[in-house]
């Protein structure tokens, strides 16, 4: 018996042998044996009260509601998606459909280089750009996303989202890929006139051509104009290097020092040399996110440094356009709500419009997407063809084994298995049994979809 209802149900007792009659004699054996004492006390009309209270003490409720597990839960829980025709239909559409409409903005996570999950973000955005969503954002430089949005609002769709690959290799982060300069082409058209194109993240490791083509552009001083020109040739003959060897570490935004930019940065001083400073800030604060990133053991340093450029460029967009409502595309962990799974973990894009969205009122609709088998294009090196490798295999050891439970629960499916995440929040904590990989699951996204098998797509 719970400690606590000994202590009640004594005191209790002790008030009745009171209230009785207090001069009844109880023998010691009489009280000891409280079953006993009961039944004399229960002859008393007046302690019908009390006995009811005792009862609902020592006699556990049970609940004819019995929590059902987490896998019970999913199989609960599951409806379908499907694109037919570039449209998304199926038993969870409207659903996820609607929870977007109420929403400010609207997040995709996904695992790159799968044709599947960028057919499924084209439909699902789509639909949300005829309703107002007009901003897109997107995991690549501001200064090239600005680019990619003149050349979609020319009307040149993917031909010219496959120029601008051609004119300048290496800038773009996935929108070499079919799939998703579709992905693009249709968010444009479907925005209209509005659309604006946000890039939230450092600039490419190739962009630095198209940020020292754009500098020589503007107007510059005789030093900085020169110095910008030797720039570019040396550019040319790193990329070329990098092409030969498929290093990336050859490329002009890693291998060049850091004081060189810097003494270019040191002649930018005029007000119309602001633009040119811009765009060299952004270079230098890219090449310093890369070459962490290639340093060993500042990994985390470089996420973090990375994590936080991408609220700053959101930020900045926010306080030019506060009513906009927006989309984000980006790799899984960046949209997590509260600290990503990514060992030490850190609090990243998806985190940082969750708080902003419920600070103003509003809110946020963050959705994952994954293929749990299948094919997907990777990075092959500088200059090389996409490869195509089979989808990461999801363990207890990954960073993403939280999703587990929802492959499982979508095993036995050949259609796509929807997942709305909303109703577990409250119960994270118990129905993860202790894996705190599947608790941060539930609390970092709103709905899972799960690709039973995908496909990779193919380069422009």
């Amino acid at each position: 018996m719970p400690q606590y209802i000994k202590f009640i149900r004594g005191s209790i007792l002790q008030g009745q042998l009171e209230a009785l009659n207090p001069a009844t004699k109880y023998t010691a054996t009489e009280i000891a044996d409280q079953n006993t004492l009961l039944r004399k006390i229960m002859r008393k009309p007046h302690s019908l009260i009390i006995f009811s209270i005792l009862a609902s003490l020592a006699i556990p409720v049970l609940s004819a509601d019995t929590p059902l597990s987490l896998p019970d839960r999913l199989a609960a829980l599951r409806t379908t998606i499907a694109i037919d025709h570039g449209k998304m239909v199926g038993t969870g559409a409207a659903t996820l459909i609607n929870a977007g409409l109420e929403s400010q903005f609207v997040l995709i996570g996904e695992d790159h280089g799968i044709a599947e999950i960028a057919h499924f973000s084209a439909a699902y955005f789509e639909e949300l750009a005829n309703q107002g969503f007009t901003t897109l954002i997107i995991e690549n430089g501001p200064t090239v996303a600005d680019a990619l949005e003149k050349t979609l609002k020319a009307d040149t769709g993917v031909a010219g989202i496959a120029a601008f690959n051609k004119a300048y290799p290496v800038a773009t982060a996935f929108y070499k890929w079919q799939a998703e300069a579709q992905f693009l082409a249709r968010i444009a058209k479907a925005a209209g006139p509005s659309f604006h194109l946000v890039g939230m993240d450092q600039e490419l490791m190739g962009a630095s051509k198209y940020l020292l083509d754009q500098m020589a552009e503007q107007p510059l001083g005789p030093l900085a104009k020169s110095k910008v020109e030797a720039f570019r040739k040396l550019e040319s003959d790193d990329y070329r290097r990098a092409s030969e060897s498929g290093d990336p570490r050859e490329l002009f935004m890693v291998k060049i020092k850091e004081e060189e930019l810097v003494a270019l940065q040191k002649l930018l001083t005029t007000p119309k040399e602001m633009p040119a400073l811009a765009m060299l800030n952004s270079l230098l604060e890219s090449r310093s996110i890369y070459t962490k990133n290639m340093t060993p053991g500042q990994g985390y340093s470089s996420n973090i440094q990375r994590a936080r450029l991408m609220k700053q460029y959101v930020t900045s967009h926010l306080t030019l356009a506060p009513a906009q409502r927006m989309l984000l595309k980006a790799g899984a962990v960046h949209v997590f709500r509260g600290y990503n799974p990514l060992g030490a973990g850190s609090r990243e894009i998806g985190n940082y419009l969750a708080e902003y969205a419920e600070g103003h009122g509003q809110k946020s609709l963050h959705v994952l997407v994954l293929a749990s088998k299948g094919k997907q294009a990777q990075f092959a090196g500088i200059g090389r063809a996409s490869a195509i490798t089979e989808i990461e295999k999801v363990d207890t050891k990954s960073s993403m084994a939280g999703v587990l439970p929802f492959f499982a629960a979508a095993k036995e499916h050949k259609d796509w298995s929807l997942f709305d995440v909303r109703p577990l929040l409250g119960s994270a904590k118990s129905l993860a049994n202790g894996d705190s990989s599947v608790q941060g699951m539930i609390q970092g996204y709103d709905f899972v979809l799960v690709i039973p098998e995908g496909n990779a797509t193919s380069d422009l």
